[in-house]
């Protein structure tokens, strides 16, 4: 019979997959899925963690059997078993590339482990349970918080480059409409918005200023 891991599991320092993308999308204010996750998983910035209740873990180096009581690291050196498992968060369930085929775990103190059966609880050779499914995974919520400096940092940069980039075009736009005519802004922001009931004068005019503005300071002198 299993002996249970000594150190307790405190809930908080966990979240699930679906806690981590409702996390991660309040705080971007857009949509953020597990496939986003996947990606951090595959580029080895984020960590994933087993956790089964009850599972049986085994030590590689020592004949003792555990009872899972809390997530366990799940290791990323073997470039097949993390693929799968990062598939698993792309809605891929995993099964073993052989008969009774399990990814490698990590505890806290650098042992490694595998999950285990006894006999009569064992599953099939090839079957889904020797690897984790997408409810029995896990992250960090203090690895998620580490993270998201670098991943909001970026989206906002991007989100100003991609309005700087518009306001040049919008800027391009207006020279073509603008060239060999004596008209001015306000008079390109009238002829728009006289073709278009959802864009209003000021609102466009304002826009159209702000792009001369950025397109000239672009401009070499």
């Amino acid at each position: 019979m299993g002996t249970a891991v000594n150190k307790p599991f405190h809930l908080r320092q966990w979240l699930s997959v679906q806690q981590a993308v409702n996390h991660l999308s309040a705080v971007a204010e857009e949509p953020f899925t597990s496939a986003d996750l996947a990606d951090l998983a595959e580029s080895h910035q984020l960590n994933l963690y087993w956790y089964r209740p009850g599972q049986q873990v085994a030590y590689l180096d020592r004949p003792a059997v555990l009872e899972l009581s809390r997530p366990l690291r799940l290791c990323a050196e073997n470039p097949s078993d993390w693929k799968a498992i990062v598939g698993i968060l792309r809605h891929r369930p995993a099964l073993p590339a052989y008969e009774q085929d399990t990814p490698l775990l990590e505890d806290e103190d650098g042992n490694r482990l595998r999950i285990s059966f006894d006999h009569r609880r064992r599953p099939e050779p090839f079957s889904g349970r020797w690897y984790p499914s997408l409810a029995e995974l896990a992250v960090r919520r203090s690895e998620i918080e580490q993270l998201e400096p670098s991943l909001f940092s970026a989206t906002e940069q991007e989100h100003a480059l991609e309005k700087q980039q518009l306001l040049n075009v919008i800027w391009e736009l207006e020279k073509l409409a603008l060239d060999g005519e004596h008209h001015s802004t306000g008079w390109l922001a009238e002829q728009i918005a006289s073709r278009s009931s959802s864009l209003d004068r000021q609102s466009l005019e304002r826009i159209l200023s702000d792009a001369e503005r950025e397109g000239t300071r672009g401009s070499p002198h």
